[in-house]
């Protein structure tokens, strides 16, 4: 009932005319629908369903924070529906507070991705993301300018907000035939960081959006195809290992008996 009230209505999926093009199911609308596709995570072996919000909500457009936690109450109800305990978070745009984080944990949410510490990488309002911002996060694709971005998964409880931070390491960008030529980099730069991450024992957090490969899917998935055989390397040269969020989290509370 409470919905969030942004500054620009334009980020609000409530305000305009997008809901008016939904169909009714996935039987007639498989782009907004995709029970299906959860059946199959659900079935296969240790996969986590996380949170990415119920309707991709902005944490930093000004919204309250009760319509935030209303948000929060709705994608749990949705999910338990389906038989899943949601425990992780995604946030949208990579746009949190530490009241935002309070609320996770007051509703169960045990970890939550943050971002890569660096100041391109820093939370940001959706107007606040510069030409000088998105150029340096660009070029960090190809060339490091910011680090590795690996992490001690042991010591990732975030006291002041009671959750695990698991932070990003790298955002795997889609194919661009425009960029193609700097693929070669681009791989590079992440196989490097694995390395890194893997002879020290540490964490390295790849994601992206799964609508990421719909384009180009061939190229995609080679280039997946190419960092998943690194892995594989390194689990068996180093033991690194494939987790997801709840468990790492889990494992990162017990200890400390929250």
């Amino acid at each position: 009932e409470e919905r969030p009230g942004y500054a620009l209505k334009k980020y609000s999926p409530y305000e305009n005319s997008y809901l008016d093009g939904i169909g009714n199911s996935e039987k007639d609308d498989i782009y907004h629908y995709g029970s299906s596709l959860v059946d199959l995570i659900q079935q296969c072996p240790e996969q986590e369903i996380g949170s990415h919000t119920f309707s991709h909500y902005y944490c930093l457009e000004n919204a309250s924070l009760s319509s935030f936690e209303a948000d929060l109450l709705a994608a749990r109800r949705i999910a338990a529906a389906r038989g899943i305990e949601l425990k992780t978070i995604i946030f949208p745009r990579n746009q949190y507070s530490t009241e935002h984080l309070l609320c996770c944990k007051k509703h169960g949410f045990l970890a939550y991705r943050g971002n890569e510490n660096s100041v391109v990488y820093r939370p940001r309002k959706n107007e606040d993301q510069e030409k000088a911002i998105r150029a340096a996060r660009l070029t960090d694709a190809y060339i490091n300018l910011t680090g590795h971005h690996s992490f001690d998964a042991g010591r990732s409880y975030d006291r002041e907000s009671g959750l695990v931070n698991l932070p990003a390491s790298r955002f795997l960008r889609p194919y661009s035939a425009r960029l193609s030529p700097l693929d070669g980099l681009r791989l590079s730069r992440i196989k490097k960081s694995m390395s890194f991450a893997a002879t020290r024992k540490e964490a390295y957090h790849l994601w992206w959006h799964p609508h990421n490969f719909g384009a180009n899917l061939k190229e995609n998935l080679a280039f997946l195809e190419a960092i998943l055989q690194h892995y594989r390397h390194l689990n068996q040269r180093f033991g690194m290992e494939s987790r997801t969020m709840r468990a790492i989290a889990e494992e990162t509370l017990e200890p400390h008996a929250i």
